[in-house]
């Protein structure tokens, strides 16, 4: 089970179909297995596991979902760090998707990857998404963030965040970012 298995699990009431935990105002349902999938509809299936953090972006019929995560002694700090890697995801993916597509390969059904899984790949630059934040979540750590950790020594606690950062095609469909988009010119496709 992921990070996601303890603290997500409470947001859902139980379905009449024992391998569905129904999601609550309109959330995903979880579907039980090995690991298990949030199914937001539409297409969009989304394993909770290392692989969340694998894809580029998840993609479904009408939206696009982009997960970070964030370890800081601060509860406030690692959320905002998980909610700026998500959001920093959703920009390189889309651009990536608009403008070099072919850098990118389909994995877990509904999800896109760098072929070559070097984040140097992506295009960069930057354009205003009409996004949200969806299922945030934080963990208390204790003794566990060590040195990698901007203000925190070894054995240190802290707070783990993650969130997923939510764009709907309806409000910003690849047309979208190929007009709004600001890339760097190094980034520029050749």
């Amino acid at each position: 089970m992921s990070a996601f298995a303890g603290v997500a699990a409470p947001i859902w009431a139980h379905a009449e179909d024992p391998g569905i935990v129904k999601g609550r105002k309109g959330g995903p349902n979880m579907i039980k297995g090995d690991p298990p999938r949030l199914d937001f509809g539409g297409g969009l299936l989304i394993p909770m596991g290392r692989t969340t953090f694998t894809a580029a972006v998840w993609d479904g019929q009408d939206r696009w979902i982009t997960y970070g995560r964030a370890l800081a002694v601060n509860q406030m700090r690692a959320m905002a760090q998980a909610e700026q890697s998500a959001i920093a995801k959703m920009k390189f993916a889309l651009l990536t998707l608009a403008f070099a597509p072919e850098r990118l390969e389909r994995f877990e059904t509904c999800g896109w990857k760098l072929k070559s899984g070097n984040a140097a790949d992506y295009i960069k630059g930057d354009i205003a998404l009409p996004g949200r934040p969806v299922m945030p979540t934080v963990d208390r750590v204790n003794g566990q963030l060590g040195q990698n950790v901007e203000d925190a020594a070894d054995g240190d606690s802290g707070f783990h965040a993650i969130t997923g950062y939510m764009v709907m095609k309806a409000d910003a469909p690849l047309s979208y970012v190929k007009q709004k988009a600001q890339l760097l010119s190094e980034a520029a496709p050749s």
